[in-house]
């Protein structure tokens, strides 16, 4: 295949594809939920037959269409319904509860104590603050949230204003 059209095949794909990642929304690109992931992976696949020539052009428009069409409307199903979304992209998944690594999560998500204390190093927490935590997770996306009991969340600016109300107070 002559090198123009190898860079005009390639223009045409990037534009198709740019279009559809803009239709698919900004959380196809966004979260990398496993239903994300299988879309992407099977479109990169479409994208080295369509750009090598090894399918017709329009069998490429037509099938990556296609996906982005089923992502579409799987993606409004589950935002429609609950129970679709579960399970298309599943839920947290519970790993830390008052301070205290929950070994069924940790076991459903193949993980364990090590790998958990990395993560919530991350949100600056180490081993010995565990029990300032209410609740970790593993979200849908893969990302650990962390979410702190109320006495030891850090002190914020409005926290200090709501004590200088109190105290002047009668």
């Amino acid at each position: 295949m002559e090198l123009h059209h190898v860079a005009v095949r390639a223009l045409f794909i990037y534009l198709a594809l740019l279009g559809l990642m803009r239709l698919s929304g900004k959380r196809t690109v966004a979260e990398a939920t496993a239903f994300s992931f299988v879309f992407a992976l099977i479109v990169g696949d479409l994208i080295d037959d369509g750009l090598w020539a090894e399918v017709p052009m329009a069998q490429f428009v037509v099938a990556t269409g296609t996906l982005a069409i089923i992502h579409l409307l799987v993606s409004w199903a589950a935002w429609r319904s609950e129970g679709i979304d579960r399970l298309v992209n599943g839920l947290p998944t519970a790993v830390l509860a008052g301070g205290r690594p929950q070994r069924r999560g940790l076991r459903r998500e193949r993980t364990n104590e090590k790998e958990l204390a990395c993560e919530v190093r991350h949100h600056g927490l180490e081993r010995e603050d565990w029990p300032e935590v209410e609740a970790a997770h593993v979200e849908v996306s893969g990302e650990v949230s962390v979410l702190r009991f109320g006495w030891a969340r850090p002190v914020q600016r409005r926290d200090a204003a709501a004590l200088r109300g109190k105290s002047a107070a009668p």
